[in-house]
């Protein structure tokens, strides 16, 4: 037998054996192992391999929707109106590098005030290619990254040695083997202090046995006879038991041995430990680094200082990544606060931004956001054409000169037009210098200043001067606007601020505002500030003459104050509190192609929470909602009401249920609702639910009862179908209520 503390100096074996007692042994990996050579690899920045590359991948969703309404009293009243919609949106991916988007809508309905229109649109999404190329560089920084550390594996390895071998010397010092030798060892000792000074060193083991042992192990008295003879071990150089020394000086050196792995072992994690962190430390930097990329310079540069290849990107990485967007079909065009913004158009647009910014927008404008406003009388064509070029990227610092031009008419009251009658139609044209700047970090400035042609109301009666020439009145200022707006965000007190000041001269248009046809100053404020840790957060802001609705009455100069103010309390385990006062917005129709806005404010207040007693969830909400308007200004039924709601949910496995209760109060009528609505959801592929309404009008003490329901199918691969009905009441004349139904079919799949 070899002993642990020799085995480790004399042996080559993978493994030895450890004596324990009754006769057992035990097999221990050795405690040192050859170390590790740490030595730097060469480094190369390499790509991680490819999969086979597919050619087009396409995904999206399809959406049918059919609804129906038995009766409707805003913004207009109808009876029996069904709308169909249908809608699909597919996403492609070429060669898994290139992505694109294509929208397609139609809209249809049995109602002469809904319009019937198909759009169309096909996009490039420069949002998801930048993502593309910033995960493959972030790919290639990793295994860049992983070549570059790669003696971490080597760290561990070694890490998990040292642990192997100092859990295999403890086993050795803990088990039974040792301690066999102490007890042998004790027994030599006491056999040698009761053995008689005469006594002939050759043991008598039959006198042992006789006289003071009863051990019956003939191995043992063997051993002892043999420990105790002078000259045995001379005799026998080979004898393992040479080696043997006292239990006492193997624990010790046993645990010397353990101490001293145990320094290595500590060394060698801390090496580990600050290798990894500076490798996530820098990987997160460079992360965050590729994350503020904007421009393909900036991210070639990366790159370089990565020793990263741009091989790794798609071909033509640098174009496709300065295209900002690109769009086929309708779409949004927002350039600038004085030439085009938030306008729907159906058509062209492109920005191109590698440095230099370029920029083309050409389609037929629409300003129907609702739908069912404008008559087809009153919507004759319009068109716009802009071009913008300048310097600076669109994020940051630049300076931007845009033109356009095009057809647009009026929308408002002095300009209103009848059926059969139709404003002659006229050009407009303008220009505007844009320039943004960075003051900090989190805070930039912009301003613009712009000038246009008036409008043909303006010119001389026998319009002897060309609509263009007027563009070119440097003298007259009644054609110019100007804007200014700040934006800022203050990190240590995490304070956002927004504000903006807009000047429109009398005669100034754009494809922005409404001309009418009197000077306008606009401003607008809003700061956002957390407060005791992000718990509270307080929202506020103040506005002078926000009137853009293009359908909407506009009076000739205007200098109404609107102001807002919100708050939202969030604290841990305890309800979500919300309470906001602003102003609203109420369009109504006065004439045949005249509109005018109301506005007026309300109060609303929400307090939230979701918790969980006797092992179920529960959602409890209240709201109260009070409109601060009167019956001589407003056409809404519900005008200066006061609105109360609770609403109780309760989540027990695959089921809800849910009970509410309202309460409506004004000067003319006080409105009870109680209802409940539970679902069960059955299976994976099946759902349904329902409830029942029971509506008290205090004024007639008259119960009105009503019902709600829906079914709901998954189909797999198919899709899924959904169908909801709802009874209810709307105010009707003489302060009674009215059976309001509604239903919804919808399908819809994703794949």
């Amino acid at each position: 037998m070899l002993w642990v503390d020799t085995s480790l100096e004399f042996s080559g074996a993978k493994t030895f054996s450890v004596r324990n007692i009754c006769k057992g042994y035990s097999f221990v990996y050795p405690l040192l192992l050859p170390i590790i050579s740490l030595k730097r690899q060469p480094l190369s920045p390499g790509t991680p391999s490819e999969n086979h590359v597919r050619l087009l991948q396409v995904s999206g969703n399809i959406m049918y929707d059919v609804n129906y309404r038995s009766r409707v009293d805003t913004p207009f009243t109808e009876n029996n109106i069904y709308q169909h919609t249908l809608q699909t949106r597919l996403n492609f991916l070429y060669k898994e590098k290139y992505p694109f988007r294509l929208f397609l809508t139609t809209h249809f309905s049995n109602s002469p005030w809904l319009r019937k229109y198909t759009d169309l649109n096909f996009q490039y999404i420069q949002s998801d290619f930048a993502r593309i190329v910033k995960k493959r560089v972030s790919e290639a920084v990793e295994h860049y990254l992983r070549n570059q550390l790669g003696e971490m594996d080597s760290l561990r390895q070694l890490i998990a040695q040292y642990q192997n071998a100092i859990a295999s010397l403890k086993q050795f010092t803990e088990g039974p083997g040792l301690i066999q030798r102490q007890v042998e060892e004790r027994e030599r000792k006491l056999y040698s202090s009761q053995r008689p000074q005469n006594q002939p060193t050759v043991l008598n083991t039959d006198i042992l046995q006789n006289d003071w042992m009863t051990v019956g192990e003939n191995k043992l008295k063997k051993d002892l006879n043999y420990a105790v003879q002078p000259d045995s071990l001379k005799k026998n150089a080979n004898n393992p038991i040479r080696k043997i020394t006292s239990a006492k000086d193997t624990l010790e050196s046993t645990e010397k041995k353990i101490d001293s792995l145990l320094i290595s072992l500590e060394h060698a994690e801390k090496l580990l430990k600050n290798a990894e962190s500076f490798e996530h430390g820098k990987l997160n930097t460079w992360k965050s680094d590729l994350d503020q990329v904007k421009d393909p310079k900036a991210l070639s540069q990366r790159l370089q200082e990565l020793h990263v290849p741009d091989s790794v990107l798609p071909k033509g990485y640098k174009t496709l990544y300065s295209i900002q967007s690109f769009s086929i079909g309708r779409s949004i065009a927002n350039y600038s606060e004085l030439s085009v913004k938030n306008v729907s158009i159906t058509g062209l647009q492109a920005e191109y931004n590698p440095g230099f910014y370029y920029a083309v927008a050409l389609g037929k404008v629409d300003y129907r956001f609702r739908d069912y406003l404008a008559p087809s009388y009153s919507s004759p064509h319009q068109y716009v054409a802009l071009v913008r070029v300048g310097k600076g990227m669109k994020n940051g610092n630049h300076l931007y000169f845009s033109y356009y031009t095009g057809k647009r008419q009026f929308y408002n009251s002095a300009v209103a037009v009848q059926p059969n009658l139709q404003i002659p139609e006229y050009h407009i044209a303008g220009i505007a210098i844009e320039g943004q700047y960075r003051l900090t970090k989190n805070t930039f400035v912009a301003g613009e200043i712009a000038k246009s042609t008036i409008p043909y109301y303006s010119l001389d009666s026998l319009h002897t001067k060309n609509w263009f020439s007027s563009f070119a009145r440097f003298g007259d200022h009644s054609n110019e606007a100007y804007s200014i707006r700040l934006t800022s965000y203050l990190p240590k007190t995490h304070t956002r601020f927004d504000g903006n000041f807009r000047y429109l001269g009398a005669n100034f248009q754009s494809y922005s505002t409404f001309t009418t046809g009197a000077a306008q100053m606009k401003w607008m404020g809003r700061v956002e500030q957390p407060f005791f840790k992000r718990k509270l957060t307080i929202i506020a802001s103040v506005q002078q003459n926000d009137y853009d609705n293009p359908f909407a009455t506009a009076t000739y100069k205007s200098s109404s104050v609107l102001a807002s103010i919100q708050a939202m309390l969030r604290l841990k385990k305890w309800p979500s509190l919300s309470l906001g006062y602003y102003p609203s917005y109420q369009l109504t129709k006065v004439g045949a192609d005249s509109y005018s806005e109301t506005r007026y404010y309300t109060l609303i207040g929400n307090l939230s929470h979701h918790y969980q007693l006797f092992k179920i969830q529960f959602s409890t909400y209240f709201v109260y909602s009070q409109f601060y308007n009167q019956a001589s200004d407003s056409g809404f039924a519900y005008f200066n009401s006061r609105n109360f709601l609770v609403s109780q949910t309760a989540f027990v496995r695959n089921m809800s249920f849910t009970l509410n209760g309202s309460v409506s109060d004004n000067a003319d009528y006080r409105i009870v609702t109680i209802e409940n609505n539970d679902q069960f959801t059955i299976n994976k592929f099946l759902s349904i639910g329902g409830g029942i309404k029971h509506i008290t009008n205090s004024f007639y003490h008259n119960i009105q009862w009503g019902y709600s329901g829906n079914l709901s199918f998954r189909f797999p691969k198919l899709g899924e179908i959904q169908f909801m009905m709802d009874k209810g009441f709307l105010p009707g004349y003489n302060r009674q209520l009215v059976d309001s139904k509604v239903g919804r079919l919808t399908y819809f799949k994703t794949f």
